[in-house]
């Protein structure tokens, strides 16, 4: 693996300084890492359930509303799943597993989220959100 280079950047607010990056080396999830992922969308706290993956389809629960699609993409690493709450939305998630230093004591991802479909009389925002997960390794 090649080690990563980095950039001199200004000392300003907001950039990150030379010594705070990790020089690696960097690892990646083989397989979607299983577990209770505590999850945050919309400042709002959920436990998402990742309970078993065969190849790409994988098993999985949310703490509000139900999940149906749930895939795993290998290669991209690429993690995404329909949420439905019944009379009112459904939602397309997608995130990515982050590469990591092998001692961080968490997994984490990262991702957007979006109304695809109002259920609900009610006028639903079909803009994009993000979210972010963490597991414990």
């Amino acid at each position: 693996m090649t080690p990563m280079s980095y950039v001199k950047l200004p000392d300003f607010p907001g950039v990150f300084p030379a010594d705070s990056l990790f020089p690696g080396p960097y690892e990646e999830a083989k397989e979607l890492p299983l577990g209770a992922w505590k999850a945050m969308a919309n400042g709002r706290v959920y436990t998402l359930d990742i309970t078993a993956q065969d190849g790409a389809d994988v098993t999985a629960t949310l703490s509000s509303g139900t999940i149906r699609d749930a895939r795993w993409d290998a290669a991209t690493k690429e993690f995404s799943f329909t949420r439905v709450i019944p009379n009112v939305i459904e939602q397309a998630w997608t995130a990515y597993v982050f590469w990591s230093d092998p001692t961080d004591p968490l997994w984490r991802m990262a991702g957007t989220f979006q109304t695809v479909k109002n259920l609900s009389p009610h006028t639903v925002p079909m803009i994009p959100s993000g979210w972010y997960a963490t597991l414990p390794r």
